[in-house]
């Protein structure tokens, strides 16, 4: 679709305008990169970037999936999108052809929109950053580009860049903006990956990519450029959301170094590379509304919906209630992660009035309780609490109370710190009294009713960093000791981790690659005698051969890794036995036997299984 928008005169000035435009964009770049100064370096992937205190501190982001797809509101030809599934995927779903689609996108008119009304949403819910769908994968730009006139500018009656207006109003109200772009995917494009309905299907890559010359067409014809219009004429962008991955973890660096050269201070997520492959970014993604078991010790953050959809449904009411969202942020945060919460305005322009509620209810809590959020630290405690969980800043202790006990003591073991002082933190006045029984543990005086009916906090100022006790892991009664990721503590280069592969679970420990580099268990052993060691985990081509030691007490056995099918394919392995003399606690390690130059291997878990031959004199 081609149209003639100005006449001669009016396009050169808005050529002038947008000249104009970009020539500020690109100061705003140049001040921004030389203003690295609060950053904290990490390593992800193939790649060390420095991710900035504001990602860090800021916990929570606001999401924004928005488009064509708003317009048609979860139905299409009488077909509706079940509940549970997403509506931003109708295209695909009822397989629309691509001239149909792009008639419905020419009718998207949210006249409605109104970017700092959405930002001020944003920022009276407590969030810190916003990121919006510039390209989603239906291949329609919500931005004026020059690349493609399939654009919210160029297409629609519409005639207005809300990426820009956002931007600004971003910028105006001191939250970090960001931009969502589906890299590989999109259903406009012949020579890109989704549309398998429309598309000469011998032409495209649907999941081998037999014609990688095509599928590269489609990058440097409009994905790169599209890119690359973003990241120069909008201003400093925050974090720049890829989706789906991308065929081979060479495009993806090739995404990713591009952000990285014309935006030196944005980050990019973990979904820009090869899913199979590790990976790149500066931080981790979970999955769509995935929520790790335990924390993960790299940067990352999860992207969950209001509701069951991200882009806008009108059959979806499957709302979440404000508490439900206020304890999702406070788990998050505990466990080291950031909240990516979406919202899916309607085709109007209009963010729908439940999600409104849910955010302005969030936004009272984070009033109050704020503190307890931004700026802290994930929960020093190994273990789950039985009444909420825990965050940190400095030598204060936050309690996130969910289940208020109805005997006024809340009980806390395993802190081992003297208290200087416990108080509400909605009223730093009144003092808790707090005990300490012979075995250590805690209890906390506290008032009959809750300050708060969702969840609330109890500050505890301790002496020092806080010494905690280890967690503990149990002999099972068959005399099985499941040593895994959640009850492991690292130490050295050794990580817990997060990846997308893997049929064993999607969490990890990598990293190890001298005796420095150890992951270690703190087991309660009842039962002596000979114990079987299985390990589960998997290794890339060139891992093979590499020594490991399996360590308790003065027991050691050796093993060698071997490679598996795939990077993230665990499979389990009998590497030798050791020997329990004794009841009572032992320290279980695993660590290289000499420094390599690769990592020893993706471990997923251990397990020592007494032998049938000690459960025979048992029985």
């Amino acid at each position: 679709m081609n149209t003639t928008r100005f006449s001669n005169c009016e396009n050169a000035m808005s050529k002038t305008i947008k000249a104009a435009q970009i020539l500020f964009s690109l100061v705003c770049l140049l001040l921004t990169a030389c203003a690295q100064d609060s950053q904290n370096q990490t390593v992800v992937g193939d790649q060390t970037q420095n991710v900035p205190a504001w990602f860090v501190d800021g916990k929570f982001g606001m999401f924004i999936h928005w488009g064509p797809y708003s317009v048609l509101g979860g139905e299409w030809n009488g077909q509706r999108i079940e509940q549970g599934d997403i509506a931003e995927w109708i295209m695909q779903q009822f397989q629309i052809p691509v001239e149909e689609y792009r008639a419905i996108a020419a009718t998207f008119n949210p006249t409605e929109f109104n970017a700092r009304e959405w930002v001020s949403l944003a920022r009276k819910t407590g969030m810190k950053y916003i990121i919006i769908t510039s390209k989603h994968h239906d291949g329609f730009a919500m931005y004026d580009s020059r690349v493609s006139d399939y654009n919210i500018v160029d297409y629609t009656p519409f005639k207005r860049d809300p990426i820009r207006e956002l931007a600004e109003a971003c910028a105006e109200a001191g939250i970090k903006f960001g931009v969502y772009y589906s890299h590989r995917e999109d259903w406009n494009h012949p020579y890109a990956y989704g549309n398998f309905w429309d598309f000469d299907t011998s032409q495209t890559n649907l999941d081998t990519m037999d014609h990688p010359e095509l599928f590269r067409r489609y990058l440097d014809e409009k994905s790169i450029p599209q890119l690359t219009e973003l990241l120069t004429e909008y201003g400093p962008m925050g974090v720049v959301w890829f989706d789906r991955g991308m065929y081979t973890q060479e495009q993806g660096r090739e995404f990713a170094n591009l952000v990285h050269d014309l935006q030196p201070g944005a980050l990019v997520n973990g979904r820009v590379g090869h899913y199979d492959k590790e990976l790149l970014g500066d931080y981790q993604s979970m999955t769509d509304n995935g929520m790790p078991i335990g924390g993960i010790e790299e940067y990352w953050e999860t992207p969950q919906t209001l509701n069951d959809t991200w882009g806008y449904s009108r059959h979806d009411n499957n709302w979440k209630k404000s508490d439900e969202v206020i304890r999702r942020l406070v788990t998050i945060v505990s466990k080291g992660g950031n909240y990516l919460l979406n919202v899916g305005p309607t085709g109007e322009g209009i963010i729908p009035n439940p999600s409104v509620e849910i955010l302005n209810a969030v936004g009272d809590w984070m009033q109050q309780n704020s503190e307890s959020i931004y700026g802290t630290s994930p929960s020093p405690f190994p273990y789950e609490l039985p009444w909420g969980y825990s965050t940190r800043k400095g030598n204060r202790l936050f309690l996130h109370v969910f289940d208020w006990p109805g005997n006024g003591q809340l009980n806390l073991d395993g802190l081992n710190n003297e208290i200087k002082k416990a108080y509400p933190l909605l009223n730093p006045e009144e003092t808790l009294t707090v005990d300490r029984d012979e075995a250590g543990g805690l209890s906390i005086d506290l008032p009959a009713e809750a300050p708060d009916a969702t969840n609330s906090v109890i500050v505890l100022e301790i002496e020092g960093d806080p010494d905690i006790d280890p967690y503990v892991v149990e002999q099972g009664e068959d005399g099985s000791v499941l040593l895994d990721y959640l009850s492991a503590s690292t130490s050295g280069a050794a990580q817990k981790r997060f990846n997308r592969r893997g049929e064993s679970g999607h969490f990890h420990i990598s990293k190890m690659q001298t005796t420095d580099d150890f992951v270690e268990w703190h087991v309660q052993m009842n039962t002596p005698g000979t114990y079987h060691v299985d390990i589960t985990y998997a290794a890339r081509p060139g891992w093979e051969d590499a020594r490991f030691v399996v360590e308790m007490g003065p027991e050691q056995i050796e093993g060698s890794v071997q490679s598996t099918e795939g990077w993230y394919e665990y499979k389990t392995e009998r590497i030798g036995q050791l020997e329990v003399t004794r009841a009572g606690r032992a320290v279980v390690k695993i660590y290289p036997s000499a420094a390599l130059d690769h990592y020893l291997m993706y471990f997923n878990r251990m397990e020592l299984l007494l032998s049938h031959d000690e459960l025979d004199k048992d029985e």
